[in-house]
């Protein structure tokens, strides 16, 4: 296996514990304030999967994107600092979303709120 496929291959497997990290922390939470503002539990269940998909998605979308440049003679350094950059990419595409995540949420939340 060449170190350009393993350097691939730790940013896959980063990339997934990242979005398996951000799920398992996010989705209590989210979880306690779509039930109790939306009421329905098929809404619910229905943002939850909508969020876990879009962030499964931007993710992966974002290692698979991002592509460096090493010499075939690169040094172990040279791996480590590609796969930041390769990193650095998928918690840009992440925090992207998890802003326009919360707002849409804040959103429905007032929208609903006042409703009620």
């Amino acid at each position: 296996m060449s170190p350009h496929s393993i350097a691939f291959l730790v940013t896959l497997v980063a990339s997934i514990l990242i979005v398996v990290l951000i799920d398992r922390i996010l989705r209590p939470g989210l979880r306690g304030l779509l039930e109790q503002v939306v009421a329905l539990p098929a809404a619910t269940e229905f943002y939850l999967r909508a969020f876990a998909i879009v962030v499964v998605f931007v993710a992966l979308a974002a290692a698979l994107d991002t592509y460096s440049e090493l010499k075939d003679g690169a040094r172990f350094m040279e791996y480590i600092w590609a796969i930041a950059d390769r990193l650095k990419h998928v918690f840009e595409e992440l925090l992207v979303v998890l802003l326009v995540y919360v707002g849409l949420i804040t959103v429905l939340m007032a929208a609903l709120r006042r409703r009620q």
